[in-house]
């Protein structure tokens, strides 16, 4: 099958005629299809589209939002919401982390609840730890104090607690 094959309006796209926009694009040794939005360089530095008429990409400098940032996300590379959690200590400790596993034990250490992996954004001091210590002699241990670290400033909270006597 050649392109003279095909009907006045439409060119041979692989074995089937179709209308010139239905033509994809290459970029960088990967199909695009016609109109299709994709970010392109490691940091998400250009905003591109396929140009079905053409078989040209266009791209334009771009970049993610404040709260986004480029990475793949089931499968998709671009500019992505920054990913937000909780985790949580509390009584006599409870921990739950941020990806919902709970902990109860009885240590009467230091320890550290979040601290960065990676320094990005030019935040590279961030951490919030807790201080457990043991209860009024009980065989229990609460937090009695939180520290949190962030941009050269701490911020220290120092839990009172008082047993009650019956």
């Amino acid at each position: 099958m050649d392109k003279n094959l095909c009907d006045n309006g439409f060119i041979l796209n692989g074995d089937q005629c179709v209308p010139p926009t239905s033509c994809g694009c290459y970029h960088q040794g990967r199909y695009r299809q016609a109109g299709e939005q994709f970010w392109d360089g490691e940091q998400c530095q250009s905003s591109c589209t396929c140009n079905g008429v053409t078989g040209n990409v266009q791209c334009i400098p771009s970049s993610c939002g404040p709260e986004e940032s480029c990475r793949v996300v089931e499968g998709e590379f671009g500019c992505h919401p920054n990913p937000r959690g909780t985790c949580s200590a509390s009584g006599d400790p409870h921990y739950l982390t941020f990806d919902w596993k709970a902990y109860d034990f009885q240590g009467t250490c230091r320890y550290v609840l979040a601290t960065l992996c990676n320094a990005t954004d030019g935040l590279n001091q961030f951490s919030v730890e807790a201080k457990n210590e043991a209860w009024s002699g009980l065989p229990v241990s609460i937090t009695a104090e939180v520290f949190v670290n962030v941009w050269g400033y701490q911020v220290f909270l120092l839990l009172v607690c008082q047993k009650l006597e019956r």
